[in-house]
């Protein structure tokens, strides 16, 4: 069964908590965007005040990966971010609509030539992102000028899986779970695009350490074992949100030589540089509530309390 064709989950009470969400969602895809900003980033206002164990993730890993802030620096950074991560149900409830138009009024892609060349070869293309607040705008947008796939996480809620899903068949070609290797190599091999946000942690069982922002950080194998495996093209691309412009900016970079080596160490090392290097730029932006480091070397002491 492929994920477009999932049954849809019964309104057994068990779900209603899981539909009251769908709702939401489809009502602020239809709302003013005005309206829908506003009531995004109060529910970001809200979550940096009672989302207590998010907000101290959000503030210690802010602190260690810009050790060079003022405390009230790094207090505005985070609530920024909070800011951001609200804006992000908004932008959600946008790319789930089915509404085009206003997709291609939101945003703009940039550099999509270097996206345009690799296809062109003909072996497939890994498209490396990071998880930007806006990653799923930024996806609805290029998605206006490219037909590819993508690795995720499945939800936990039933409704929300099958609704998510269902919103993407719109366009993503198909979803792959992190776990299907296999998949996303049959993907690339047959010259097909796919997206992978690599930059979450996820334990010691598929990853190696690397540096990201100067902190040693398990780092997911398969951003080096799919090129590997399926001698796909690397092309690099981020997403952000312009907040003077009000748009979205989706840029793609030029792929990347001599990728993938045979030191996979110093391969991701490179992966995590880019992402660093982008996030440096509209660190507001950037999911600093993930628990990016809390797997540690061996030795090294707990990274959270």
């Amino acid at each position: 069964m492929s994920w477009q064709e999932s049954p849809r989950p019964s309104f057994a009470p068990r779900h209603w908590g899981g539909w009251l969400a769908v709702v939401n969602i489809a009502l602020l895809g239809m709302l003013p965007r005005g309206l829908t900003l506003w009531l995004a980033e109060s529910l970001g206002h809200v979550m940096y005040k009672f989302a207590r164990r998010r907000r101290k993730v959000a503030e210690r890993n802010i602190a260690r990966c810009f050790p060079d802030l003022s405390e009230s620096q790094r207090d505005a950074l985070v609530r920024k971010n909070f800011r951001s991560v609200g804006r992000m149900v908004a932008e959600i409830a946008w790319s789930w609509s089915p509404n085009d138009r206003r997709i291609d009024r939101l945003g703009e892609v940039i550099g999509f030539r270097y996206l345009e060349h690799a296809m062109q070869e003909g072996s497939g293309v890994l498209v490396v992102t990071c998880h930007n607040t806006c990653l799923e705008i930024g996806a609805r947008i290029a998605a206006r000028r490219v037909w590819a796939s993508g690795i995720y996480r499945p939800l936990e809620n039933e409704v929300l899986e099958w609704y998510q899903n269902r919103c993407r068949a719109r366009y993503c070609k198909s979803m792959l779970s992190k776990k299907n290797l296999r998949g996303g190599v049959r993907q690339l091999r047959d010259g097909g695009v796919l997206w992978y946000a690599p930059d979450q942690d996820f334990g010691r069982e598929q990853s190696v350490f690397a540096p990201f922002f100067g902190i040693q950080a398990a780092t997911l194998l398969a951003t080096q074992r799919l090129p590997k495996m399926s001698g796909c093209a690397v092309v690099m691309m981020f997403p952000w949100y312009d907040a003077r412009a009000r748009r979205y900016r989706v840029e793609f970079l030029p792929a990347l030589q001599d990728y993938p080596s045979d030191d996979p160490v110093a391969d991701l090392t490179r992966i995590n540089s880019l992402i660093e290097e982008r996030v440096r730029l509209h660190p507001e932006q950037y999911w600093w509530i993930h628990r990016r480091f809390k797997t540690r070397p061996e030795g090294e002491p707990p990274f959270y309390d």
